[in-house]
C-alpha cells in the first residue's frame, strides 16, 4: 500500500475522531441488544457535573442500520429529579426522508441523529437525576406494541448549554 494513501487515511481518521467529540456539555450512549429496542427504558443517570445554572438543551441521540424497519420512531422521554417525576414527553421523529433515504449523519450504513427533546430548561439540582428513554413502536392496526424493535444499535442522551 502507498505510503502517502495511508497517511491519508490516518489524517481522515483524526478528524472524524476529532469532530465526533462533544464541545461541552454531557453525552452518554447505551447499547442496544441483539435483539433489539424493548420498551422498557434505558435509564441514564446524570451526574452532577452536567447540571449548569444556565438554561440548557436536551438532545436523544439515535444510532440506526439497516435493519431499522420504519420511517419514524416514537419514544418515551422522562427527566426524574430524585424520585418525582419532572416532565415525561411522547416524541415522534422521522428516521428517513420521503424517498427512503436515512435521515442523520454518517458515512456507513450506520446513521446517527441528534433529535431535540427539551430547549432552554433550567434542570433540577435535586438528585438522583435520571433520565430513562423507551420505544412505543406499534405496527397499524395492533394494539400491541412491537417487544423487540431491531435496528437500534444505540440510544444517548446530550445535555448542552443553550447558546
Amino acid at each position: 500500500m502507498n505510503l502517502n494513501k495511508i497517511k491519508i487515511g490516518i489524517i481522515l481518521v483524526l478528524i472524524c475522531t476529532i469532530s465526533c467529540i462533544s464541545q461541552g456539555g454531557f453525552t452518554h450512549y447505551e447499547s442496544i441488544a441483539k435483539e433489539g429496542l424493548s420498551p422498557r427504558p434505558i435509564i441514564f443517570s446524570i451526574p452532577p457535573s452536567a447540571v449548569k445554572e444556565n438554561p440548557q438543551n436536551l438532545f436523544i441521540r439515535l444510532r440506526n442500520n439497516t435493519e431499522y424497519e420504519f420511517s419514524n420512531i416514537f419514544l418515551i422521554a422522562t427527566l426524574k429529579a430524585g424520585d418525582q417525576l419532572v416532565f415525561q414527553d411522547t416524541l415522534e421523529y422521522a428516521m428517513a426522508a420521503p424517498d427512503g433515504s436515512w435521515l442523520g449523519d454518517g458515512f456507513t450504513e450506520l446513521k446517527e441523529s441528534k433529535l431535540w427533546w427539551k430547549k432552554g430548561i433550567k434542570i433540577p439540582a435535586k438528585r438522583p437525576l435520571q433520565i430513562e428513554i423507551s420505544q412505543a413502536i406499534r405496527v397499524n392496526g395492533s394494539a400491541n406494541g412491537i417487544t423487540e424493535l431491531k435496528g437500534i444499535v444505540s440510544v444517548g442522551i446530550s445535555i448542552e448549554d443553550q447558546e
